[in-house]
């Protein structure tokens, strides 16, 4: 079945439904429980469900969401039977706090309850603060709280201390625990400040693959960056899809390039206008011809027949198609091998303005593996 017939086919049962629940949430369960849901049913590649959520099918369900809840009521149709859902009250101070921390990792408010509460709470919250604290100073060395979590090396250093201190708690509360701390206003000063820098430079070679195996893990974990890299679990799926991106780098280099992206702001909700630039067709990625290909600045973007998978700009044009070209894209992303180049020449223009292009481009087009606002 074609994914058009698939979209319409949910959008039919979504209608049926909206027709005989007897409440808001019955229908949300029913379609988009991740595992039982009929979405998830239809679509159980992660990807391609992805790509059903930028559909008119899927904007017409979500419709039919909004005329239950008018007509049952927000609060009173959110009652339903063993959905998996809850109602959680909580101060409208902390709620604003979420919904930054949430646009700050791009991801939406559901996602980012669902990844803190699946973390269990780690006992005597105080104490373990003050263990943190001094495991963290005696082995940093210098460098961040990012670095010690990223640099495999210094994380078992980290957690080797932390547990001869007496924590017990599974790496990913640990290394979830040293965050928090960081963040706390409470424990400002009492981490040493970092001197070092990780000293890489050269992220135009790879920060690509970082993005892309975020935005993956990201989709079908519905996770932070922040577990990305806390939780060992998630942090192998995410470093298995960047090395298979970039194979010639390090699993430290992704995951600082990854953290690198959040603090350029590039992991962050785009809201650009796109601009006057338009992309020139170079044809398929496996004809081009790199002896005579440019290495200058620009941007580009590639295509799956007509529908955009990943845009991006850079330093070195060839460097990084060569680069797209050799590693390809891993089979679990179900994109085609004979990608089609689209791109442009901007060596005489800013990074800003090559930056500000790419916004535009990703909220105007939402290629499948670069982030967009309403993903």
């Amino acid at each position: 079945m074609s994914f058009e017939a698939k979209s319409n086919r949910v959008l039919q049962y979504a209608k049926q439904l909206a027709r005989d629940v007897r409440s808001w949430a019955d229908f949300s369960a029913a379609l988009s429980d991740q595992s039982t849901g009929y979405i998830a049913k239809t679509f159980p590649d992660d990807l391609q469900r992805q790509l059903f959520f930028d559909s008119p099918q899927y904007r017409e369900t979500n419709d039919l969401l909004m005329q239950l809840m008018n007509k049952f009521g927000v609060v009173g149709g959110s009652s339903s039977t063993k959905s998996g859902k809850f109602l959680v009250r909580i101060p409208k101070t902390i709620h604003q706090i979420l919904e930054i921390e949430a646009k700050r990792e791009g991801v939406s408010l559901n996602q980012l309850a669902v990844s803190k509460l699946s973390l269990p709470l780690p006992t005597a919250t105080g104490l373990a603060a003050d263990i943190i604290i001094t495991a963290f100073n005696e082995v940093h060395d210098g460098y961040s709280p990012d670095w010690i979590i990223a640099n495999p090396e210094f994380n078992v250093r980290f957690m080797e201390r932390c547990r001869s201190l007496g924590l017990n708690d599974v790496e990913a509360v640990l290394n979830h625990s040293l965050l928090n701390v960081r963040k706390n206003p409470k424990y400002k000063g009492r981490l040493n400040p970092a001197t070092k820098r990780s000293g890489f430079n050269d992220y135009d070679d790879y920060a690509f693959a970082a993005e892309i195996a975020v935005r993956a893990v990201q989709r079908t974990e519905g996770v932070t960056l922040d577990r990305i890299l806390c939780d060992p679990h998630v942090r192998e799926k995410f470093d298995k899809l960047a090395l298979e991106l970039a194979g010639d780098q390090t699993e430290l280099k992704l995951r600082c390039a990854a953290l690198n992206l959040r603090k350029t702001h590039r992991l962050q909700p785009i809201d650009k206008t796109i601009s006057q630039y338009e992309l020139v067709a170079a044809g398929p990625i496996r004809r081009i011809d790199f002896d005579h290909f440019s290495s200058l600045a620009g941007v580009y973007a590639l295509y799956d027949d007509n529908r955009p998978i990943f845009a991006g700009e850079t330093e070195d044009l060839r460097n990084r198609l060569q680069r797209h070209l050799r590693y390809g894209f891993p089979e679990c992303l179900g994109v085609s091998a004979d990608l089609g180049i689209r791109l442009l020449d901007l060596s005489c223009a800013k990074r800003t303005t090559r930056l500000d292009w790419l916004g535009g481009f990703i909220t105007s087009e939402r290629p499948l593996l670069n982030y967009q606002k309403a993903a």
